[in-house]
């Protein structure tokens, strides 16, 4: 029988990595609205609540995306990457461009991680896309709480 773990517990694990950073406060309903505003989505329930809780995420072998104080924007700012992998010079170097209806939740330029938001066919789901495989999908996860497993020692 394969044990349950819950999202708070999976929380739990990732904040005691060591080196462990977040937003020390959660996102507002403004700035996420903003997130959403400035990319044309709608985050699913399951990030937006990450985003509430943690703002972002970072530590010892992990880095989540999200809202983070300007001096982190090149590390975690969810707009910024974003923006960044819908630009048209990937697709124009033979690479999948990402889709405008998904947001970027990791990002360390040898691969990205995608979250697609409402309104997409495949909603909720969390790919991740390598470089060296010209950024087609090569690890798929059900949910954000799957791909957030993945983290977990």
């Amino acid at each position: 029988m394969t044990q349950r773990i819950t999202l708070n517990e999976i929380y739990q694990e990732l904040q005691q990595k060591p080196y462990y950073k977040d937003l020390g406060r959660g996102a507002t309903t403004e700035e996420i609205k903003h997130i959403e505003n400035t990319l044309q989505v709608k985050l699913p329930e399951y990030y937006a609540d990450f985003l509430r809780r943690f703002g972002f995420m970072l530590g010892d072998g992990i880095c989540i995306n999200g809202v983070c104080p300007s001096e982190l924007d090149d590390y975690v700012s969810l707009i910024e990457f974003t923006k960044d992998r819908r630009n048209e010079k990937f697709s124009e170097e033979g690479m999948q461009a990402l889709d405008s209806n998904a947001v970027i939740v990791q990002d360390n330029g040898e691969s990205y991680v995608a979250l697609f938001c409402e309104g997409h066919p495949r909603a909720g789901e969390v790919v991740w896309r390598y470089l060296s495989e010209n950024y087609v999908d090569t690890r798929t996860f059900e949910s954000f709480p799957q791909f957030l497993t993945f983290w977990l020692d």
